[in-house]
């Protein structure tokens, strides 16, 4: 196999093992992990008096947002649960990605495994 050959084949791999979109949700799942995995985002309050005391806001609005996104992909993946049930579930999601603004927004990346347990039977 030369050298063309083989890169064309890894590119091509790496096309299927990546994450791909859960419909119009804006969540992911990567099949080979099996995780489920949404980003938040939230603006800072320009009103707090320091960048800390408005990051405490946004972190948690972004991770609502994420949560809400979670529970659309799980929704759509054939989870048959009840919403609180859904919603329980993405609050126990853990946080695999955070990154702060210097005006205290945030952005963060919730991850939640999946498994064939969820779907409908």
């Amino acid at each position: 196999m030369g050298v063309t050959a083989l890169l064309l084949s890894l590119i091509w791999a790496g096309l299927f093992a990546a994450p791909v979109a859960v419909a119009k949700t804006g969540a992911t799942y990567d099949a080979d992990a099996k995780v489920v995995a949404a980003r938040g985002a939230a603006a800072a309050d320009m009103r707090a008096p320091s960048a800390s005391i408005a990051r405490v806001k946004a972190e948690r609005q972004a991770r609502l947002q994420a949560e809400k996104k979670l529970v659309a992909a799980m929704t759509e993946l054939g989870d048959a649960r009840d919403a609180e049930a859904l919603a329980k579930e993405a609050a126990d999601a853990k946080i695999s990605d955070e990154r702060y603004g210097s005006d205290g927004s945030v952005t963060l990346t919730l991850s939640l495994p999946w498994s064939k347990r969820h779907k409908k039977r």
